[in-house]
C-alpha cells in the first residue's frame, strides 16, 4: 500500500513551492531549503499532471533535470531517483542535452517512447506522499 501525506505535509510544500515561485519570478535567490522545494514540488506537479514526465522535460530546464536525480537521493528515495533516472533515460537516450535550446529540439518521442514515460509516470504517482513527507521533513530540518 503507497505511503500517505498528510494535509499538513502537503500545505506546508504548496506554501514554500508558491512563495518560491514567486521569488523566483522576481529574481530573487532561493534558500537551498527552497530550492529544494522548487525542484521537486515542480517535478512532481508537472509529471502529476496527466502529461507524464513529457510535460516536465517541457517546462524544467537542463539545470533541474540534471539534479534532480541527485536531489531526490538527497532526500533518501533511491527508489524514485532511478524512476526517474529511468525516465531521462528514456526521454533523452543520447543523453541529457547540454542546453535548453538543445533540450528542445528533442521533445518529440517516439510511440514507444512515450508508453515507457507514462508507465514511469504512474509508478512515479505511487510515490507521491513519499516524496512529499520527505521532502517536509527535509524542510522542516534545514
Amino acid at each position: 500500500m503507497p505511503e500517505m501525506s498528510v494535509r499538513e505535509n502537503e500545505e506546508l510544500i504548496a506554501r514554500v513551492y508558491t512563495q518560491a515561485l514567486e521569488a523566483r519570478d522576481v529574481g530573487r535567490e532561493l534558500e537551498e531549503p527552497d530550492l529544494m522545494v522548487y525542484h521537486i514540488e515542480m517535478l512532481s506537479q508537472e509529471v502529476n499532471s496527466g502529461s507524464s514526465f513529457e510535460h516536465y522535460f517541457r517546462w524544467a530546464g537542463v539545470e533541474e533535470i540534471s539534479e534532480v536525480v541527485g536531489r531526490l537521493e538527497l532526500l533518501g528515495l533511491s527508489d524514485v531517483s532511478e524512476l526517474v533516472r529511468g525516465a531521462i533515460e528514456v526521454a533523452f537516450p543520447e543523453g541529457l542535452p547540454t542546453s535548453n535550446d538543445d533540450k528542445n529540439e528533442l521533445l518529440e518521442w517516439t510511440e514507444d517512447q512515450e508508453k515507457v514515460l507514462a508507465t514511469l509516470a504512474d509508478e512515479f504517482a505511487e510515490s507521491t506522499a513519499q516524496v512529499t513527507n520527505a521532502l517536509c521533513a527535509f524542510y522542516r530540518k534545514s
